[in-house]
């Protein structure tokens, strides 16, 4: 053990087997204790398997200053170091509503719905979002392989390129891919694309692709970048001018390379919406004019994926003076998530700083085919009893 300056312990200063084998084996005394059935809650049960602990310690490494109250704390440092995650449930029940409603029977096993509710909601989504992506990296990789070994290629030389989204719901997702970086027993090399610029505020740089990469620079896993830098949006005037600038075209040309895709949607009615904040924000700087939004809900703007509005019908483009420089258009979403193995995992949950539901924009993209642009949709269960219900109401 080693003391801070003040001479006072603090969990942190253990080591990782320490704290990691002190949580493997309180859970396994929880587990003895409940053997017979009958309930572990209780207050003699949880300082019971405290005092096994503690008296474990002192067995094995000697330890006699860790007391059964210093068990706690060790458990705290072990979420800290993210060696504890909870696995939200999933309700398999109102997936196969959804399924039947939507006529999306094709997508089974494809579409998650987790069992939670309230603030929580938005992170257990993410949480569930993320694990489905390593499955799907773990996945591609395989397949990659097997395909290297037809060719007369090194299988063990592979990369699988991921395209992340902006928005907060794909921060949330980043970081949680990045404390869970063991891609099976032989991970691929990694490449993330920034499918957009995504940032305005100064204030909000973690919404912004390129920002939260870094959460990646410590993994095991080798992990390259191409990063997209860019004025978030520029007058469609000028957009496929701005795409041949060098710093953007190549980011452009091996858009083709990426494998997933992991982004969100927004609501047009909701406030956190990145493409309704930046028009509210060009409007009042007067840099377009006041009446866009507006003019853009008149004609069916009910939501945007990475910036690309769309109504119940399809894409909106032709209402709106600005366009976001990002690396796909809506239509070519909808064919990327046709190809065979290419995958779009679309974070459909709450919204992540305020809890609000996203049910209205959601819902075209599960009924419209010419929206359909994902292959695996994540959400929790009261967007999907929303969308179960009638429309109007």
């Amino acid at each position: 053990m080693v003391k801070n300056k003040t001479g006072r312990w603090h969990p942190s200063q253990e080591n990782d087997e320490l704290i990691f084998s002190v949580c493997d084996h309180f859970l396994s005394q929880l587990g003895e204790s409940c053997s017979d059935g009958d309930s572990m809650n209780t207050e003699r049960e949880r300082k019971g398997a405290a005092a096994a602990v503690a008296e474990w310690l002192k067995k094995k490494y000697g330890r006699t200053d860790l007391t059964r109250e210093k068990i706690y704390p060790l458990f705290w440092e072990a979420l800290r170091r993210n060696f504890i995650r909870l696995q939200p449930p999933v309700e398999n029940i109102l997936q196969k509503k959804l399924m039947e409603h939507f006529h999306l029977e094709d997508y089974s096993g494809q579409i998650s719905i987790v069992n939670v509710k309230g603030t929580s909601a938005s992170l257990s989504v993410t949480s569930v979002a993320a694990d489905q992506i390593i499955a799907l990296i773990d996945q591609v990789a395989e397949e990659k392989r097997k395909q290297a070994v037809l060719e007369g290629k090194d299988p063990n030389n592979i990369q699988v390129h991921l395209g992340m989204g902006a928005g907060y719901a794909s921060m949330l997702v980043a970081k949680r891919l990045a404390n869970r970086s063991n891609f099976g027993e032989m991970p691929p090399s990694l490449v993330l694309h920034a499918i957009s610029s995504g940032g305005f505020f100064i204030d909000e740089p973690h919404k912004v692709p390129t920002t939260y990469f870094s959460y990646f620079h410590e993994t095991q896993v080798n992990v390259q970048y191409v990063a997209l830098f860019s004025e978030t949006v520029i007058h469609k005037d000028e957009y496929e001018k701005i795409k041949s600038n060098p710093g953007l075209r190549r980011c452009f040309e091996r858009k083709n390379e990426i494998d997933i895709i992991v982004t969100s949607l927004a609501d047009a009615e909701h406030e956190h919406g990145l493409l309704g904040q930046y028009l509210s924000y060009l409007m009042t700087e007067g840099l377009i004019q006041d009446d866009v939004i507006h003019r853009m809900k008149e004609v069916g703007w009910v939501g945007d994926v990475q910036f690309r509005p769309y109504s119940k019908e399809g894409p909106l483009k032709e209402v709106c003076p600005v366009r976001a420089v990002a690396l796909f258009e809506l239509e070519e979403m909808v064919q990327f998530a046709r190809q065979q193995g290419k995958h779009i995992v679309l974070i459909g949950g709450p919204c992540g700083e305020c809890g609000s539901l996203k049910t209205k924009a959601l819902r075209p993209l599960l009924q419209n085919e010419n929206l359909r642009l994902w292959t695996h949709l994540i959400t929790d269960v009261q967007t999907a009893r929303e969308l179960l219900t009638d429309e109007k109401t």
